[in-house]
């Protein structure tokens, strides 16, 4: 909900970065913010750079 609200506020992006290990706890949280979200992440993706690509 956080993230359908977000796209109405001007020059705000809304990033989701999750340790993984949510799937485990929160999967249903995560699996509905991926079907409405571009910008849902975890850690590994930090480590290899993801920003770097995503704000080119």
């Amino acid at each position: 909900m956080i993230a359908e609200e977000a796209k109405h506020i001007k020059n705000f992006k809304f990033v989701w970065i999750t340790d993984g290990g949510g799937w485990k706890h929160s999967r249903r949280n995560l699996e509905e913010t991926f079907n409405v979200l571009e910008d849902l992440y975890n850690i590994a993706d930090m480590e290899d750079g993801i920003f770097e690509i995503v704000l080119k």
